[in-house]
């Protein structure tokens, strides 16, 4: 068996993060996997500190095998590594038992340090092949193959990935592909034939979790399974489980000598208020959230805020997407009034959806429309867009909307760390019909039929924003009851 740490685009996250996983998961990994970009962070200038070779020190084999990516210095100008502890794939391959790991560095689409043309990039790694003659190939790629988790959208949505990549791994059928580049695809997975890509990309804001997969590859080199984590958990603190509970706002209650949520109680309260930036408002919600862990219960701490919902028949909403929020496809509703629900579906005519939608809310014009986002994103894409096809009136609709994700995440609690709304509707009692599909699995199916019009299962994700709504009420129905 053989134990990988996988990880990439580490561009922001804190890189003692990557010392406590190595010192703390099980099994010890036999290697680190390190798909590029930003290595420049690694090789610390003014300490001389090579975090890459001491991360190897860490594994089992005391190696780092890596890439460099697309934003990365090339060789002449960017970090050298201690060679012993480190190894560049795009350079050397490298043998481990019965696998050889091969790489392919920068990327073919898009700006960067490191780029290739299709044709160097078939020509390096039909140079690397010699050395999969042998022993089983293991490629780890800083940019995606073409058509797999590789649709970007910084400059246009569109492919990102490399066809020469995608060429070679059909050919000799490596039962793993680690890449990154791709951010939005990282921590998702698509299975092949033949093996699985893994995309461990991770984002770059300041507040993003690091992404890392977890790979096991059996004794014959034929089976894999793989975990995704990210650094969200490795506060090793239940605290960030509570509401509005962060890095910080774990540092500060450390500083009081808070180490577990049991110790948020009332008779904390004023020491907990006079932390920077708390209130009574946070507090209230934080001996709130403790609680419903506490009882294993959905709590409404204050149920005013809810009184739309007791008042009124509404109206639940839910749409579909493309990845970059360009164009709507598919409207799922259900109205209290009717007690129906209804689907507005159109892949190739958005205006035409829109404008159905549009006479059907006006039908509803008494009932408030309900929708889950927490970020006001259903409101504000619909706005966008029957702004673009001129149906004005759609937009007035609009006024009566409400996101009844941030009122919950405000005022409803339970033994829950997020306020999604699967999360939500799972700790209610619902489930869904297929629990393997997301919204972000919605988005893409659509976004590859609009790029290569590749025909997904629409039945499935119909049966996906179904599924949302009946989630949505759910939640309605628990605030109601």
């Amino acid at each position: 068996m053989t134990h990988i740490l996988a990880v990439s685009d580490w561009r922001s996250q804190p890189i003692d993060d990557l010392y406590t996983i190595l010192e703390t998961v099980e099994p010890t990994p036999d290697l680190l996997l390190y798909a590029g970009d930003d290595l420049s962070r690694f090789k610390n200038a003014d300490t001389d500190t090579d975090h890459l070779a001491e991360l190897a020190r860490l594994t089992k084999h005391q190696q780092s095998l890596y890439v460099r990516g697309n934003d990365d210095f090339p060789p002449s100008t960017g970090p050298q590594f201690d060679s012993e502890f480190t190894t560049d794939l795009h350079r050397t391959p490298y043998t481990y038992e019965d696998l050889v790991f091969i790489g392919q560095e920068g990327s073919t689409q898009g700006p960067g340090l490191i780029t290739y043309i299709e044709d160097d990039v078939q020509r390096h790694l039909s140079e690397q092949r010699a050395a999969c003659e042998d022993r089983t190939p293991i490629l780890v790629t800083h940019t995606p193959p073409f058509g797999i988790l590789d649709i970007g959208k910084r400059f246009g949505q569109q492919h990102i990935g490399s066809k020469a990549v995608r060429s070679f791994i059909d050919d000799i059928q490596p039962p793993v592909t680690v890449c990154g580049h791709c951010h939005q695809f990282g921590g998702r997975t698509e299975t092949l034939e033949y093996g699985t890509v893994i995309n461990i990309a991770s984002h770059d804001g300041v507040d993003d979790p690091g992404r890392y997969a977890l790979i096991t590859i059996d004794a014959s080199n034929e089976s894999i399974e793989y975990e995704f984590y990210d650094t969200g958990h490795l506060l090793g603190s239940r605290l960030t489980d509570l509401v509005q509970v962060g890095r910080n706002r774990v540092e500060q209650f450390s500083e009081l000598g808070i180490t577990n949520p049991d110790e948020i109680t009332e008779e904390r309260r004023a020491e907990l208020e006079a932390l920077p930036g708390a209130s009574s408002w946070h507090v209230d919600r934080w001996i709130a959230h403790r609680e419903a862990f506490e009882n294993d219960e959905v709590v409404i701490l204050n149920k005013p805020a809810f009184n739309d919902l007791h008042d009124t028949e509404p109206l639940l909403l839910d749409i579909e997407t493309d990845l970059q929020q360009d164009r709507i496809w598919l409207v799922g509703t259900y109205s209290y009034q009717n007690d129906a629900y209804r689907q507005f579906f159109d892949p190739d005519d958005e205006s035409a959806l829109l404008q159905e939608l549009s006479e059907y809310l006006n039908d509803h014009g008494s009932e408030p429309i309900i929708y889950y986002g927490g970020n006001y994103f259903d409101e504000q894409c619909l706005s966008r867009r029957f702004d673009e096809h001129g149906i004005t009136e759609g937009i007035d609709h609009l006024e009566r909307a409400h996101d009844l994700g941030i009122t919950a995440q405000q005022e409803l609690f339970g033994p829950f760390n997020r306020h999604k709304l699967d999360v939500v509707a799972s700790a209610l009692g619902f489930e869904y019909q297929d629990p393997t599909v997301d919204g972000f699995v919605v988005g893409s199916k659509y976004t590859r039929y609009l790029l290569d019009g590749e025909e997904p299962d629409w039945d499935r994700l119909k049966q996906y924003n179904i599924d949302d709504v009946t989630a949505l009420r759910t939640i309605v129905d628990h605030i109601r009851s």
